[in-house]
């Protein structure tokens, strides 16, 4: 898996967002654990990278290879 960055300005202004809404909602619901869901919002929009935005664009491109793969054994054979 590549860590390379994947997400828009946008996106990881739409993270941190998301982010201070969990926090603020745990604060005022007095549940505060419900605070640690924003740990992963927090890393995506600091580093720029959402594993879940690479898994799925690798899923998407690895038919494509295996197509290409396989058409060029038909054209040698």
């Amino acid at each position: 898996m590549k860590f390379e960055f994947n997400l828009s300005v946008s996106e990881i202004i739409v993270s941190y967002l998301l982010m201070m809404a969990v926090i603020v909602g745990a604060g005022f619901s007095g549940y505060w654990i419900v605070a640690l869901l924003a740990l992963p919002l927090f890393l995506r929009g600091l580093t720029g990278w959402c594993p879940i935005k690479t898994i799925l664009k690798n899923s998407k491109t690895a038919p494509k290879a295996t197509l290409v793969r396989q058409e060029s054994r038909r054209a040698v054979a």
